[in-house]
C-alpha cells in the first residue's frame, strides 16, 4: 500500500468500528503486509484497545492515533532482545512525535481535540488517524536518519547493564528517584509536549 491507501485503509477501520489507536495500528501493519484481525495468525489490533481515547478514553494521555503509530511502528522495527539496540527506533519515534505535535499543537488527547474543535460523528478524528496512519506509513518508508537518539537521563538505555536485575542504574546518568515530599505537578494550563 501506497500512503494515500493506508490512510483510506485506517479511516475505513475506524467508521467501522476500531477506534484510533486499533485503526491506525492495524492499517498501518496491514500496509506492511502483516496478517492483522480476527483469526489472524500474526496479529490482532486489540493490543491497541486501552490506548483509544487518549489511554481508556480518559483523553489525559498521548493521542490515541499516535499511540496506534507507535505500536506498529515498534512491532515493524523494535527488538526482540536486550542487546539489539534501539536508538534508530527512538529517533524515529521522537521524530514522529514531534511532527505530530507540530502539526496538531499537542501529544495529548484533550488538546488535540480542543485545538480541532467541534465535529460531527468523529469526522476529524477520523481524519487525523489517516493523516497519522500515513506520517507512520512514511517513516517506515525514508531513508534511515542515522541520527540516534540523545540517551535519556532516566538511565533507560542503560538499564540492562545494571549488575543485579531489578537494581536501578546510578550516577550521573540516573535521574534522582522521587520522594513523597516532592510534589507532582498538576494538568498544565498549555499542552508543554512540544
Amino acid at each position: 500500500m501506497n500512503r494515500q491507501e493506508v490512510e483510506k485503509r485506517t479511516e475505513e477501520l475506524f467508521r467501522g468500528g476500531l477506534h484510533c489507536a486499533e485503526a491506525v495500528l492495524q492499517a498501518v501493519l496491514e500496509g506492511e503486509g502483516a496478517a492483522v484481525g480476527e483469526g489472524r495468525a500474526e496479529f490482532s489490533p486489540r493490543i491497541a484497545t486501552a490506548f483509544g481515547g487518549g489511554v481508556g478514553r480518559s483523553k489525559k494521555g498521548l493521542c490515541g492515533a499516535l499511540s496506534g503509530g507507535l505500536m506498529a511502528l515498534g512491532y515493524l522495527r523494535g527488538r526482540n532482545t536486550p542487546d539489539e539496540p534501539w536508538d534508530e527506533i527512538a529517533a524515529t519515534a521522537d521524530g514522529l512525535r514531534a511532527r505530530f505535535a507540530a502539526e496538531y499543537g499537542c501529544t495529548r488527547c484533550f488538546v488535540v481535540l480542543e485545538n480541532l474543535g467541534p465535529q460531527e460523528k468523529m469526522a476529524k478524528c477520523v481524519r487525523l488517524a489517516g493523516n497519522t496512519a500515513g506520517m507512520i506509513h512514511e517513516a517506515l518508508h525514508a531513508e534511515q536518519d542515522q541520527t540516534a537518539a540523545q540517551p535519556c537521563s532516566c538511565g533507560c538505555a542503560n538499564l540492562h547493564e545494571s549488575p543485579v536485575a531489578g537494581t536501578p542504574v546510578t550516577g550521573a546518568s540516573a535521574a534522582p528517584a522521587p520522594t513523597p515530599s516532592t510534589p507532582t505537578p498538576s494538568a498544565p494550563a498549555s499542552c508543554g509536549c512540544k
